[in-house]
């Protein structure tokens, strides 16, 4: 929620910026809208990821091409491509075009808004934005993967072997749990860095599959037809599969590690919600007040 609220003031004062970009000069404007773009994008994402970034650059070159001919297709153009990397991690066809027509709609309503208003007073501009953020903030509506969750997911289908069992289970566990609801403090710290060393293992891991996957593609080129490998090519392949193991088995112990974390804080949480009675004994004092209440009444008649 925090988040949602954050990126409606972030996509109000994006908005903001943009339309005053178009009216400095060629140099100060484009740095000015760039930087409203990508902090968009940013905020759209809740990471800084690459693909956040560039389409926020992207964005802004097309709100600079057609802001001054259309503001509806350059506000549908700058939150499409602000939200793209968002779009990405919608799960379900339907549901990402859902996704992605609503940032284009809500793009462009915002454009026409706060260019309808821009000649307004302070007031009123002030009020344009805040409409505007609120409307770009609509693809929020459609649930979207959790960044690492779908970076998991991603390395999973690029690899074989056991590491991919353990990714996925990361994944879910990541879509099930998050720092901020379950931990605080050192230890959400501590999780994040653990979360961040097992995308490292799985982006390190997924590479390793590609490099020998081109290896060998590279070595079934040479062979000829029926002839078997030599024992060099055969023992070149053993450093690359040691490593393989011990990468596997460092992703499986880092996914083991999380889910012990966060069953140990559920498993917390759960036992001191039992021990707080309060509510119970309340009712059932009220309930052993009302069939008092009762019996007395029964008496009298």
């Amino acid at each position: 929620m925090l988040r949602k609220v954050a990126f409606v003031a972030a996509a109000a004062l994006s908005l903001g910026l943009a339309s005053l970009a178009l009216r400095l000069g060629p140099v100060p404007g484009s740095l000015l809208l760039v930087a409203a773009a990508v902090l968009l994008a940013v905020a759209a994402s809740g990471a800084f990821a690459s693909l956040a970034v560039a389409g926020g650059a992207l964005g802004a070159l097309a709100f600079g091409v057609l802001g001054a001919a259309s503001p509806a297709a350059a506000g549908a153009a700058l939150v499409g491509l602000c939200f793209a990397e968002r779009s990405v991690r919608v799960r379900g066809r339907s549901a990402r075009l859902l996704h992605i027509g609503t940032a284009l709609s809500g793009g462009a309503l915002a454009g026409s808004l706060t260019a309808a208003f821009g000649a307004a007073s302070l007031a009123l501009r002030g009020v344009a934005l805040v409409v505007s953020a609120v409307l770009v903030a609509l693809p929020f509506l459609i649930d979207a993967d959790d960044p690492v969750a779908h970076a998991l997911d991603g390395a999973a289908g690029e690899i074989t072997g056991p590491a991919r069992a353990s990714l996925r289970e990361g994944a879910e566990l990541r879509r099930t749990v998050a720092d901020e609801e379950l931990l605080d403090g050192r230890a959400a710290r501590q999780a994040r860095a653990t979360w961040a060393s097992l995308l490292r293992l799985a982006e390190a891991r997924a590479r390793l599959e590609r490099t020998l996957a081109v290896g060998r593609a590279a070595k079934e080129r040479k062979a000829s037809p029926g002839e078997p490998p030599t024992a060099g090519e055969g023992a070149a392949g053993a450093p690359a599969e040691a490593v393989i193991g011990k990468v596997d088995a460092r992703i499986a112990d880092h996914v083991a590690a999380l889910t012990r974390a966060y069953t140990a804080v559920s498993a917390a949480q759960a036992a001191e919600a039992s021990l707080d009675d309060a509510a119970l004994v309340g009712v059932e004092a009220m309930g052993e007040s009302l069939e008092q209440v009762g019996k007395t009444r029964v008496e009298e008649v």
